[in-house]
């Protein structure tokens, strides 16, 4: 990914003396599809929770932990991401009403819920087993480029609708993924390649599609800020056996500067 990012903005540096070259710093929320979420909850493979429960290696520790027999008693079967905040940069080149953009993006997503394990402890006057949560976690980084054409469709005194298309590349990882116990981490294999790291950094890049709406608020010739949203039709591609088309959306805010200007302002300002 970091060699399309460097492919892109070659070009762009070339053409930032341009008048018309703008470029933004954005922030929002990144909503996931829950398409790949289950691959976290811990019994997606032969190296989920049972194998660690199972461990020889970690038998005392739990056998301490739990003091009864235990056993899995339930997996959470709809684990979801959590919203998560998305950060990146625009860069683009404005042609009278429409404007060529690219969009660099990053999302760190979380993915948090809890496994249940029953301890038979017959101490509790019940026929019931006691419950005992178990947290499980996943972490994944998803980066992404949008390549697109922006539309004037409205405008009004400082305020300007623009719908957009792009095409994207879209990058995702798994950071990692691992239950606690007794305020320790065990981690849940997914890359057995790089079985004795807790980073796991398996993921592929994938390609979408999407539109959406931006509001333009126009502060001056300098300075103008964008609302925005955007619906995502994307493959998050993780291997052979796991990558699915599904619909991602953002909601951002970004602000924009002239960038041409704003250098050659910067510029005059390191010379005095």
């Amino acid at each position: 990914m970091k060699y399309i990012i460097l492919f892109i903005l070659f070009p762009l540096i070339v053409f930032s003396q341009n008048n018309n070259f703008v470029m933004g710093i954005n922030g929002g929320l990144y909503i996931a599809n829950q398409n790949t979420s289950n691959q976290y909850n811990g019994n997606y493979n032969n190296y989920g929770v049972s194998s660690i429960l199972n461990n020889p290696l970690n038998q005392t520790k739990f056998d301490q932990f739990f003091q009864y027999p235990y056993y899995i008693y339930d997996i959470p079967s709809d684990i979801k991401y959590n919203p998560s905040s998305e950060i990146g940069f625009h860069i683009g080149w404005k042609k009278k009403e429409s404007k060529y953009y690219v969009d660099i993006n990053f999302s760190d997503i979380k993915i948090q819920d809890f496994i249940t394990i029953a301890v038979d402890n017959p101490n509790n006057l019940s026929p019931d087993p006691d419950y005992e949560p178990i947290s499980i976690t996943g972490n994944e980084k998803r980066n992404m480029i949008n390549l697109g054409f922006q539309k004037k469709i409205y405008e009004e005194s400082k305020i300007t609708l623009f719908y957009p298309i792009f095409v994207q590349f879209l990058e995702v990882k798994i950071i990692d993924n691992f239950i606690t116990i007794d305020n320790q981490r065990y981690n849940i294999i997914h890359n057995f390649q790089t079985s004795t790291s807790s980073n796991q950094s398996q993921g592929r890049i994938g390609l979408g599609f999407g539109s959406g709406l931006v509001v333009n608020y126009f502060a001056n010739k300098e300075v103008s800020f964008e609302f925005g949203y955007h619906i995502q039709y994307s493959k998050t591609n993780f291997s052979e056996s796991l990558d699915p088309w599904g619909i991602q959306n953002s909601i951002f805010a970004r602000i924009v500067l002239n960038g041409s200007k704003y250098l050659k302002n910067l510029n005059n300002q390191n010379i005095k």
